[in-house]
């Protein structure tokens, strides 16, 4: 019979111990990549969601403008058609006034959010209601993300 008997030797070890050092090598590289685009796609996220959040703070701050008027001309108006041509001559800024629904747009740099408030009457309690808040996302032809 034949018995043989495979040894290693020290230069298979050294072999053993090259591929496993360049195996954690590559899985390092592999971490810190990840870790930077990981960085980088939370810095793109924590700008899109403060612009966005400057553009609904733009529009509160209009939408309080708007309910200062309503009350100013709620305490002068006689009648309800007085009121509403009081707001219709009144109205702040590029607000446009479509029956009783206010309108407006908060612009942004490639966002821009739609505003619509439906205005009340006299004897109504509240004033002013939110009825549209879109937010609309302008970007240019073709554009994506990986250019």
């Amino acid at each position: 019979m034949n018995n043989r008997k495979i040894a290693l030797g020290p230069g298979a070890a050294s072999l053993i111990l090259i591929v496993v050092v360049l195996a954690l090598c590559m899985l390092s590289m592999l971490t810190l990549v990840t870790a930077r685009n990981d960085v980088n796609l939370g810095n793109r996220t924590r700008e899109m969601i403060e612009s966005v959040y400057a553009l609904n703070d733009r529009a509160e701050r209009r939408l309080a403008e708007l309910d200062a008027v309503l009350a100013d001309i709620r305490a002068e108006a006689d009648g309800t058609e007085d009121w509403l041509e009081e707001l219709s001559d009144r109205l702040p800024g590029d607000m446009t006034l479509d029956g009783d629904i206010v309108s407006w747009t908060e612009p942004g740099e490639n966002r821009r959010l739609d505003c619509q408030v439906r205005v009340y009457p006299q004897g109504e309690a509240k004033r002013v209601e939110w009825v549209s808040h879109r937010l609309i996302v302008d970007e240019p032809e073709g554009y994506t993300e990986w250019d």
